[in-house]
């Protein structure tokens, strides 16, 4: 009940971010129950019905294979879940104790930040592309490569707000009751992180559709079997004089889906930030 009620706190009187929010939950019940709703095998070949356009029994049409469309664009939305959620946590965790030792740990913190300079120098799209040539293709490696691009920014962040909290009065205090460095950090400093944490994993989690999606649109992403939205991307470009409905439909969802990611990212800064809180209403 707690929860809902503070829901309804940071969204009243923003619409667009309401209506994010609707369709992100609806992306959710549609990853959970995708078995459930889709009416075909995402994998299933039938040739006689290729490149078919929306029709009642083909929402969404077919692709080159004779697949469902739109089976497989709601296993796509597992997809988008799981490398959303896996991308943030690793990026939160790796990016979150890079940061936070780099400002407590001054000496140590020097030589993590410069390797985090350089990795920050290259362009997100470029460095996830160099890490996944040196891996292969899967789940697991795309999600660990996306987390690490954003760990980046992460420690970045965390780094200069540690570095604040540092000299703050309750550390002082802490520090002189005998508390050791581990339980400062994680008792003491890590909670006053959470809010600005939150915001950081709401964005991670928009921008890393997008990277999944231009990987898998490059080869370089999600094994080409696995439903997504960016594999069906990447195999519908030839038709698109053909079958416009291949690329539209996939990139509909992707769009909307980082939208309205990034309209939540905004209430929940927002509400955070007393600064933001009266800058813009009714988004």
């Amino acid at each position: 009940m707690t929860a809902i009620l503070t829901m309804g706190r940071i969204f009243r009187g923003r619409w667009l971010a309401t209506a994010g929010l609707c369709w992100l939950i609806l992306v959710a019940l549609a990853a959970i129950f995708a078995p459930l709703v889709a009416p075909y095998d995402p994998l299933e070949f039938d040739p006689l019905v290729r490149l078919s356009p929306p029709s009642q029994e083909h929402l969404f049409g077919t692709d080159h294979f004779g697949r469902d469309s739109f089976s497989r664009s709601l296993y796509g939305a597992r997809m988008a879940i799981v490398i959303g959620f896996g991308s943030v946590v690793v990026a939160l965790v790796a990016g979150g104790l890079a940061g936070m030792i780099s400002a407590y740990f001054t000496r140590l913190g020097h030589v993590i930040m410069r390797i985090v300079d350089v990795l920050m120098a290259f362009p997100a799209l470029l460095l996830a592309l160099v890490l996944m040539t040196l891996l292969e293709r899967s789940v697991v490696n795309t999600v660990i490569v996306i987390g690490i691009v954003y760990a980046t920014t992460t420690a970045r962040i965390l780094f200069g707000m540690t570095l604040k909290l540092k000299g703050e009065v309750f550390v002082d205090a802490a520090t002189c009751s005998g508390a050791g460095h581990a339980s400062i950090l994680f008792r003491h400093i890590l909670p006053n992180l959470v809010s600005p944490l939150l915001v950081q994993a709401s964005f991670i989690f928009a921008f890393a559709q997008l990277q999944a999606a231009a990987l898998d649109f490059l080869g370089l992403g999600l094994p080409p079997e696995v439903p997504s939205w960016g594999n069906m991307l990447s195999e519908s470009r030839i038709y698109v004089t053909r079958a416009s409905w291949l690329l539209l439909f996939p990139g509909a969802l992707i769009i909307l889906s980082v939208f309205s990611m990034n309209l939540v990212g905004d209430a929940l800064r927002d509400s955070i930030d007393p600064r933001f809180r009266n800058d813009i209403k009714g988004v």
